[in-house]
């Protein structure tokens, strides 16, 4: 891949000094993987934009795991969720973050690859916690309406965590969504003076400055 050499400089938010483009989209994506080690970090969760044949569809996830060198993200979500489906029928996506205190968003495009019945969910779902696991013990569909709440989990778990001999039920139900990123874009807003780029990644790297 081709690289591009900037010459301009804008002020880091996270930094308050000056720095390049390339600073800039290395910070994003370091910040990017503290949030899959911190609960509290402003990226932790994410909204995922998919496409349906009657629209646009979106809700929020957590942001599992990075690879600033490859350029990939992960979540995890129920295999039998209606995201799932629209991702088979339309692998791209958007995930949109925000970091409300810094007043930062990061909008990446995606190429999405689902694994459910394969070695990477496989060893995704051996780190998961049993709480975490427990929301993949549902007996229903995500979505299939109800008569009265339903918490997403076995009635007999509605007060404790299930043993990791119970949670393996659930590894049917999980899926782990790889997205290869394509193009990230960073806004910065500010009273000041905002601050917009792109950082793409394919077909070549291209790192631009954009006006907000």
């Amino acid at each position: 891949m081709s690289s591009s050499k900037p010459t301009t400089s804008a002020t880091d938010p996270s930094t308050t000094e000056s720095t390049t483009i390339a600073t800039l989209e290395r910070t994003s994506w370091k910040q990017l993987t503290a949030a899959t080690k911190d609960e509290d970090a402003p990226f932790r969760f994410m909204t995922v934009a998919t496409c349906t044949n009657q629209g646009a569809d979106a809700r929020m996830v957590v942001l599992r795991y990075v690879d600033e060198t490859r350029k990939y993200v992960w979540f995890h979500t129920d295999a039998r969720s209606a995201k799932v489906l629209q991702l088979e029928a339309f692998p791209n996506a958007t995930l949109l973050f925000w970091d409300q205190k810094q007043k930062i968003q990061l909008r990446l495009i995606v190429e999405t690859r689902l694994h459910t019945d394969d070695y990477v969910a496989d060893d995704q779902w051996k780190e998961l916690p049993v709480s975490s696991r427990k929301m993949y013990l549902s007996e229903l569909r995500p979505g299939t309406e109800q008569e009265i709440p339903y918490p997403g989990y076995p009635e007999e778990l509605q007060n404790r965590l299930p043993d990791k001999e119970e949670s393996e039920a659930g590894r049917s139900n999980f899926s782990v969504i790889e997205c290869r990123v394509l193009e990230m874009d960073y806004l910065h807003l500010s009273r000041e003076g905002q601050t917009r780029a792109r950082f793409q990644y394919e077909p070549t790297l291209k790192l631009v400055w954009l006006a907000p």
